[in-house]
C-alpha cells in the first residue's frame, strides 16, 4: 500500500475518533448541581496521568498523545470530583493500566514525595463495581502523616477505565468530616456514568 494511501486511512481513523470532551462526564452525570470547571493544567499531556502510589515505574507516560482533564464543583457540596480523559498510542491504554494495577498491589509502606507535596503514607484498598468497564482499577486510597508539624488524614477514590486506547479517571474529593462510604457512593455513581460514555452510551462514545 503507497504513502498517499497510507496517510488518507490514518486521517480517516482520526476524524472518526470522538473528542475527548464528547467522552468526559456531562456535570448532570456526576450530580444535581454540579458545574464543571476548566482547569490551568487541564489540556495536553504536560501535566502527568498516572501517579497512583508515586510517579516511578510508569512508561506509558510517554504514550499518551492527548489528554483532557476537568473539574466538578456544587455550590456548598463537601465532595468534588475530576475527570481525565487521556488518549494513548495503540497499546500505551493497556500498559498504563497495567502499571497502575502494580502500583496498587505494591504501593510502598514507605512515605512517598509528590512534586509539589510533602512525602506522606499511601494505603490503596481496591473496591468492586460489577457497572464498570471489565478491568477497571478503583480504589480508595488513606494518605495519612505529618506536614510541617500538622497531622494530616485524609481519603479519597481513584477509578480508571479503559475502551481501546482510551482511559478515563475519576477521582473524587471530600472535607473532612465526610464518611467514606458516602464518598465511594458519590465516586462510584459518577464512574458508572463514565463508563457509559466509554461504551458508546452517549454522543461520542466509543465502542470496545
Amino acid at each position: 500500500m503507497d504513502m498517499p494511501v497510507l496517510a488518507l486511512l490514518a486521517a480517516v481513523v482520526a476524524a472518526a475518533q470522538p473528542s475527548l470532551a464528547k467522552i468526559a462526564l456531562k456535570p448532570s452525570q456526576v450530580g444535581t448541581g454540579y458545574v464543571l470547571q476548566q482547569r490551568t493544567d487541564g489540556v495536553g499531556t504536560a501535566q502527568r496521568t498516572m501517579d497512583l502510589c508515586g510517579t516511578t515505574g510508569y512508561p506509558s507516560e510517554s504514550l499518551r498523545i492527548d489528554r483532557l482533564q476537568v473539574n466538578y464543583l456544587r455550590q456548598n457540596s463537601p465532595l468534588a470530583l475530576s475527570n481525565e480523559i487521556v488518549r494513548y498510542k495503540p497499546g500505551g491504554a493497556a500498559e498504563a493500566m497495567a502499571e497502575a494495577a502494580k502500583h496498587a498491589a505494591d504501593c510502598p509502606t514507605k512515605p512517598i514525595a509528590f512534586e509539589g507535596f510533602p512525602p506522606l503514607h499511601y494505603t490503596v484498598t481496591r473496591i468492586s463495581d460489577s457497572k464498570l468497564v471489565k478491568g477497571y482499577l478503583a480504589a480508595k486510597v488513606h494518605r495519612y502523616g505529618t506536614y510541617k508539624g500538622k497531622k494530616v488524614d485524609d481519603t479519597f477514590f481513584v477509578v480508571y477505565q479503559r475502551v481501546g486506547d482510551v482511559i478515563s479517571g475519576v477521582y473524587s474529593y471530600a472535607a473532612a468530616g465526610v464518611p467514606a462510604g458516602a464518598q465511594q457512593a458519590f465516586c462510584l455513581h459518577a464512574a458508572e456514568q463514565s463508563a457509559k460514555n466509554l461504551r458508546g452510551g452517549s454522543p461520542g462514545g466509543i465502542s470496545a
